[in-house]
């Protein structure tokens, strides 16, 4: 069996908890690599693996029985749009301060482990957000895939955008707001969330409009069936505005330009535990983020 390894080099805990993984692993004959773009990183911060260890992408999608974040929720997203094309397996290892898509608290990682060896795991397939900017020549410029969601707002902090919102190519109206958020089921336990958001199951096959602090028109989120879309365009007077793409990609839109989001079904699957109930996570974690605060 391979597993696959995706740590934040960054975080200084990796270190410590990569070395109880490392006897895990042996005592499982579980055979571990990192990808090969890691090394230089890696080794600058005195982590030294055999070179065998070291894999490319296609080989790790193609050979890895699991593939593993270590990390926080950035960490996670950042390899399942990695991965998204490969029929791997993905779970993460939590290092971060407060998330819902690591699954593996540092406290626990032997028996998960054993669960992973094991098969003891349910299977989820998690729709991924696929965008694209049309531009007045009808060419069309594929964006980066997103797990979590897609923010259109305003260049500049606490400026108000007015945004056009249409559902399936019709017009629903033109929000006045800090931004909008288009949400899948994944990401509606982030941003979406804290902009009043629902939550949704992380199989759901949905996709969520939510308005980020609105000023005029629908202040409730909008709920999109599956093989629905959602076109975002903007008015001659904004000038520009700014796409973010799981906090981790950055575009800019002019009034010649239209977004255009909608669901995607990719190769890649998630672990969760059997004994992890999607909604009584949710209210554990929020309960000891409380009490940590």
């Amino acid at each position: 069996m391979i597993f696959a390894v995706f740590p934040n080099l960054g975080k200084k805990e990796f270190y410590t908890l990569f070395k109880r993984l490392e006897d895990i692993f042996a005592s499982m004959h579980i055979t571990c690599v990192f990808p090969d773009y890691y090394r230089e990183s890696a080794e600058k911060h005195g982590l030294f693996l055999k070179p065998e260890q070291y894999r490319s992408l296609n080989w790790i999608g193609n050979n890895a029985s699991c593939v593993i974040s270590i990390g926080g929720d950035g960490t996670y997203l950042s390899l399942a749009c990695t991965m998204a094309e490969y029929e791997v397996l993905q779970v993460g290892i939590h290092m971060g301060d407060f998330g819902f898509l690591n699954l593996i608290a540092q406290d626990e990682l032997e028996q998960r482990i054993h669960d992973l060896y094991t098969g003891n795991y349910l299977i989820e397939d998690r729709i991924f957000l696929e965008a694209e900017l049309v531009h007045t020549d009808g060419t069309r410029q594929s964006l980066p895939l997103a797990l979590n969601d897609i923010v259109v707002g305003h260049n500049e902090i606490g400026k108000m955008v007015r945004l056009n919102l249409s559902i399936n190519d019709l017009f629903i109206q033109t929000y006045a707001a800090d931004g909008v958020i288009v949400s899948s089921a994944t990401g509606s336990t982030s941003y979406s969330l804290s902009c009043g958001g629902p939550v949704l199951p992380a199989d759901s096959r949905e996709i969520l409009v939510v308005p980020v602090c609105t000023h005029t028109g629908l202040r409730s989120p909008l709920l999109i069936p599956e093989g629905g879309s959602v076109q975002i365009t903007i008015p001659e007077r904004e000038k520009k505005v700014h796409i973010s793409l799981d906090g981790t990609y950055s575009y800019s839109m002019t009034p010649e330009d239209k977004l255009i989001v909608r669901g995607r079904k990719q190769k890649i699957r998630f672990i969760r535990f059997r004994d992890q109930d999607f909604y009584r996570m949710l209210t554990r974690k929020f309960a000891q983020y409380a009490k940590n605060e």
